[in-house]
């Protein structure tokens, strides 16, 4: 069964209902097919497990994030297999006794998602491929690691 541009666009949206409702590194756990999974930073070359990614977004207070445009291209039949590329605007803010001005961001992605026996859809690969900040950003640049 072919992979779906809404299936992929279901699967990032309820990643990024994790990150916008303060879900557990669990609970992002099984989005990834191998484990323990590891988001890899392309642009500075960091990877991270989860709990980094974690920990890292923990010091926001909330976060605002938006499916950008996603493109697919059939990657295998067996197993079914998608490269997914695309964005989306991320707005994360510290907590107002910060003072400082919110992470405003374009994020690059290129996946590659598998659907596994039970029909759903796993990351196989997650890469960030950039992270352009945007004029009114608390940075202009991402510093993980």
């Amino acid at each position: 069964m072919t992979i779906t541009l809404d299936e992929v666009l279901a699967l990032g949206e309820a990643w990024c209902d994790t990150l916008r409702h303060g879900g557990t590194i669990a609970e992002r756990e099984t989005f990834f097919l191998h484990h323990p999974a590891r988001i890899y930073v392309q642009e500075s070359g960091v990877t991270m497990t989860l709990d980094e990614h974690h920990a890292y977004h923990q010091q926001f207070a909330s976060q605002h994030l938006v499916l950008g445009d996603f493109v697919l291209a059939q990657l295998s039949d067996d197993p079914d297999r998608v490269r997914a590329i695309g964005s989306f605007y991320w707005e994360a803010h510290f907590p107002e006794e910060d003072g400082r001005p919110p992470l405003r961001c374009i994020v690059g992605e290129d996946w590659i998602i598998e659907r596994v026996a039970d029909g759903s859809l796993k990351f196989v690969l997650w890469m960030n491929t950039l992270h352009h900040f945007l004029p009114d950003s608390a940075v202009n640049r991402l510093k993980l690691g």
